[in-house]
This record gives C-alpha cells, sequence and structure tokens, in this order.
C-alpha cells in the first residue's frame, strides 16, 4: 500500500489507507515530477481477496513504453517483481486455495481446449477437493473409534464392533475407487483427435480448411502445391472438440526435393488421423481415377468430400455423388468451399463417424493428473490393507494397531492430495509451473 501512493493519487484527495476494500478508485499516476497519467486503481482488502492479502491494481494508458515507465517507478518505490505462480502460492499459505485447486488455476492458465478448460475450472472451484474432503472426513471418524478402541482396551468398552469396521473400510476404499474410475485423466486431454484433409493436390482443401473453421488458415491459390506445411486449426463438432488438419495434396511423383518432403509430411500427419476426410473436385471430369488413392491411405474412418459444387448443375451433382458411393465404401458429402453449401452437413457427417470419442468434461467429471492418481493410488493400497486386517474378525479388533497405523497411512496420502500433507521439494515442483503474475 505504501508503494502504491508513492506513485499514485486519488481524484478526490482520499489516501489509499482510508479506502475500503473492494473499491475502484480514479486518479493519476505521477510519471514524473510534472507529469502525470489519468489511471484506476482497484483495492482489495485481506482476508477477501485473492491471495488474503490487501492487492491493489493499478489501470491506465496501455502504451508499451508507459507502462515500462510506471514498472520503474514501482520498483524505485520499493516493489519487485512477482516470482512464478507466487500470488497463487500466497493464496494457498492464506488458506485461500488448497492445492488442487492451485493446480487448477495452473491449468486454466495452460489450457488449449475447451475440454481442458472445463476440467481445470472444475479442478479451481473445488471439485476434487469436495470428494477428498468427504472421503478423509469418513477416514478421521474412523481412525478415531479404531484408536479409541485401543486406548481402552482394558475396559468394557466398544467403540467400534468389528462388523462396523469391516462396513466403513470398504465404503471408503468403495469411494476412492470410484473417483478414479469416474474420473478422466487430465493429461489424455491435451490430445484432440486429428480430422484430416486429404486428396490430390488443388482440390480445395485449403478452402475448406477456411470454410470450415472460420479462420483463413490456409493459404489458397489456383496454384497447385500451394500448401507445403502441416496446418492445424480447432474444429468444434457440437460436444466434440478436434483438430482440423491440412496438408500437401497427395501425389505419386513430387517435381522437386521440397515438394517430396512437404508429400512425406502428410503421410506421416495421416498416420496420426483419427479420421480422413478425402476431397475430390467433382469439377474435374476425371475425378473417379482419383479414388484409387483411397486404398493407399492409412487404415481409418473416412468421409468422401465432393467440392466445388458451385460450379455443376444439381442433376450432374447426383451423378457425381453416385460414382463415388459405387466405387468407395464410405460416407459421401458433396460441398462447395466457396459458398459453404454442403459444409454443415460434412461436419455433422464428420461428428457422427467419430461417435464415442467425446472429449468434453460432463458437470460431473473430476479430471486426475498424474500426481493426484498416485496419491489415490497410494491411499488405496493403504486401503486394502486395511480391509485385510479387518476381514474374518469376529469377536474383536484384535488387529486394531495395525488397522489404524494403515488408515492413518491413508489419510496422510489423501491428505498430501489436497496439501494437507506437503514438502517444500513438492510446492517449488507445483508453482514453478506457473507464468509469471500468477
Amino acid at each position: 500500500m505504501p508503494t502504491a501512493e508513492q506513485v499514485f493519487s486519488c481524484s478526490d484527495g482520499r489516501r489509499l489507507a482510508d479506502l475500503p476494500g473492494h473499491t475502484r478508485a480514479p486518479g493519476r499516476l505521477r510519471i514524473k515530477r510534472h507529469c502525470t497519467v489519468p489511471a484506476e486503481l482497484c483495492l482489495f482488502r485481506g482476508p477477501a481477496s485473492y491471495t488474503g492479502q490487501d492487492l491493489v491494481e493499478l489501470h491506465t494508458i496501455g502504451s508499451p513504453p508507459l507502462l515500462l515507465m510506471v514498472l520503474e517507478l514501482l520498483l524505485a518505490a520499493g516493489a519487485r517483481p512477482a516470482e512464478a505462480g507466487e500470488f497463487t502460492a500466497r493464496a494457498f499459505f492464506n488458506g485461500k486455495l488448497d492445492l488442487a485447486q492451485a493446480e487448477g488455476v495452473a491449468a486454466t492458465v495452460a489450457s488449449e481446449s475447451d475440454a481442458q478448460l472445463a476440467a481445470a475450472g472444475r479442478l479451481r472451484e473445488g471439485a476434487l477437493s469436495a470428494r477428498i474432503a468427504a472421503i478423509r472426513d469418513e477416514l478421521a471418524d474412523l481412525v478415531a473409534l479404531v484408536e479409541a478402541d485401543i486406548d481402552f482396551s482394558d475396559e468394557a468398552i466398544e467403540f467400534i464392533t468389528p462388523a462396523d469396521a469391516v462396513r466403513r473400510v470398504a465404503a471408503i476404499r468403495s469411494q476412492m475407487d470410484t473417483l478414479l474410475g469416474e474420473s478422466v485423466v487430465a493429461e489424455r486431454l491435451d490430445v484432440l483427435p486429428w480430422v484430416m484433409l486429404v486428396g490430390p493436390a488443388n482440390v480445395g482443401k485449403s478452402s475448406l480448411m477456411n470454410r470450415l473453421t472460420g479462420l483463413d488458415r490456409s493459404i489458397c491459390s489456383p496454384l497447385a502445391g500451394t500448401t507445403r506445411d502441416v496446418l492445424t486449426a480447432p474444429l468444434d463438432l457440437s460436444g466434440l472438440e478436434v483438430l482440423l488438419v491440412d496438408a500437401a495434396g497427395l501425389v505419386d511423383r513430387p517435381a522437386a526435393e521440397l515438394d517430396e518432403l512437404a508429400v512425406r509430411a502428410a503421410r506421416r500427419a495421416a498416420e496420426q488421423a483419427a479420421l480422413l476426410v478425402f476431397v475430390v473436385d467433382l469439377a474435374d471430369r476425371g475425378f473417379v481415377r482419383h479414388l484409387e488413392r483411397i486404398r493407399q491411405l492409412p487404415d481409418r474412418p473416412i468421409v468422401v468430400a465432393g467440392n466445388k459444387i458451385d460450379l455443376l448443375a444439381a442433376r450432374r451433382v447426383d451423378v457425381c455423388r453416385s460414382r463415388i458411393a459405387a466405387r468407395v465404401d464410405a460416407s459421401v458429402v458433396t460441398v462447395s468451399a466457396l459458398t459453404g453449401q454442403g459444409c454443415d452437413r460434412l461436419v455433422e457427417t464428420i461428428g457422427q463417424s467419430l461417435a464415442g470419442r467425446k472429449t468434453d468434461v460432463s458437470a460431473e467429471t473430476v479430471a486426475l493428473n498424474a500426481r493426484h492418481r498416485r496419491a489415490l493410488q497410494d491411499a488405496l493400497a493403504a486401503m486394502d490393507e486395511a480391509a485385510a486386517l479387518v476381514v474374518g474378525e469376529q469377536q474383536a479388533l484384535d488387529r486394531a494397531d495395525l488397522l489404524a497405523l494403515e488408515l492413518r497411512e491413508a489419510m496422510h496420502h489423501v491428505g498430501a492430495l489436497v496439501g494437507q500433507v506437503v514438502t517444500e521439494d513438492l510446492l517449488d515442483r507445483i508453482f514453478a509451473n506457473f507464468c509469471i503474475g500468477k
């Protein structure tokens, strides 16, 4: 707060120390002795702030040289640049977030797809934390009963019956097993299915990619061989997000070394695709001969897109569709990359061909990263040991001390998942992955 007061003055003359929390105050930043610029200050008082501490945000003109001057002023006044993840680390240490929620913040920043963003949002909002808290509470209750039974073993008091111990251990183990079974692997959300446009050169693959994605991702030209690199762009198929891929046209004898490299890259990309869209130019009367190339493609689901129907009469389009269907065992869709006609139908057909490969995360799904899974698996192993200790117990918990040890081991692992048990090395690894400013 004193640092901000050295560079910012409220328009109404109030001191920053007198402002209440969640206040936006107009004012000016003092750049030099007789030079100020308009600005606004947003004040967040702890503990009702992101970090739990008093926070100040300064908003001013977005000129890079001006912002550099403001930064230099703040550093000269005693501020320092935040380290990677420092704001979220402070929120964790001040009890505003647990460790799983902090990882959700990092995952949100790193998200590159809708599925990743949805999974990160649920982690950040505490979906995993709530389920872990319920498991840990039940573990704590069971440990208390078992240890009370040990402490008063000489008394005629039974805090928990063997049958109740069996039931509780099984119920807690079942919750852990269900959480692992119902969750998705967070790392797999990084990989979206590839849908690749393939076919001869100059049939309109790049134009079709631009039309389907709404982006000018590919350069379009009447000259063959315009596309040399493997280009990708996201495509939403109503609940299924994919990467649409465009690459060089498939030719048998590339004219130059660069063309040959481009064709090789296209063939490698086709090997990674979940579905191939074979594009042909229906305005080319000899287009049927190109259909033989489909046999040379990797064994993947195929949709044939007959392009350039804007150049043909409707009757001719029907004839072309029939000729393709007679030669290829695949869905056939006729389209115009120029006008967009038939493109909605093509997107629908692609989605139907990839049915069952949805990458969306439902409102109940939790995505677990490698650390989460390992902690849960370790906790589950401890519960397996606990279950073995109570099997066959009839009259009393003769091995209550060992049972309590395994239950505490399980508590340790689920506590580590949300940061109730942490090491400095673990925190360093997690927050080192944050970007500066978070």
